[in-house]
């Protein structure tokens, strides 16, 4: 049983296929708490689907860039999971990576994904038409781009990009590839991706500039 889960954005984004193909989509939206309602959501639909929260066996994870809180949550939820099945397998996803899966549904051409980092700062990283990461996901000042920018709707507004929606199906879609391609690891073994430091990492090391 495969439990897709994106807790990077302001709406989560929750998938759970089912051993008999039956699958369960669910989106949380941006005003509701992720850290009251993702693990409630999961276990209403292992309910609904007549399973229990340990037979999960299989996780596709998008693990960051994002929200810190959310990707916390997410990636806390899954260690949670392991602790009780340690036979679990893990499969971490990142943001730009979907981003460039839900594009190039319906495109062929390289592409540089971009999300607002803040700061004006952005998180970015660039895929051949095949969807073949060519720069791994890093953290730029400046857009330094001879491809296509794809951003995320309503997170970034760029001359000449296209944008995409997170959506639970596209998720749960991404996540039957990952599982073929890539080897999976282990819940103890999951880390976030965030790219750079938290405020309070930031304002800590600032701090200790001045002590």
């Amino acid at each position: 049983m495969l439990l897709a889960i994106n807790t990077a954005f302001m709406d989560a984004n929750i998938g759970l296929v089912l051993d008999n193909g039956k699958i369960l989509c669910r989106t949380i939206d941006a005003k509701s708490k992720h850290s009251e309602n993702v693990l409630k959501t999961i276990d209403e639909m292992c309910e609904e689907g007549n399973v229990l929260f340990r037979d999960i066996d299989k996780v596709a994870i998008v693990v960051g860039p994002g929200s810190f809180t959310g990707i916390r949550i997410g990636v806390a939820i899954i260690k949670a999971l392991g602790s009780v099945n340690t036979n679990l397998k893990v499969y971490p996803i990142t943001s730009l990576e979907l981003m460039a899966y839900i594009y190039l549904q319906n495109h062929k051409e390289k592409i540089t994904c971009v999300l607002n980092a803040l700061s004006n700062l952005y998180f970015v990283a660039s895929f051949d038409e095949n969807g073949n990461k060519i720069k791994k996901e890093n953290m730029v000042e400046k857009l330094d781009h001879d491809d296509k920018l794809v951003v995320l709707k309503g997170d970034l507004v760029l001359d000449d990009a296209d944008s995409v929606e997170m959506d639970t199906s596209s998720l749960i879609n991404f996540a039957k590839e990952i599982l073929k391609e890539k080897d999976s690891i282990s819940a103890e073994k999951l880390e976030p991706l965030y790219l750079r430091p938290s405020q309070a990492e930031a304002n800590l090391k600032t701090n200790k500039k001045y002590d």
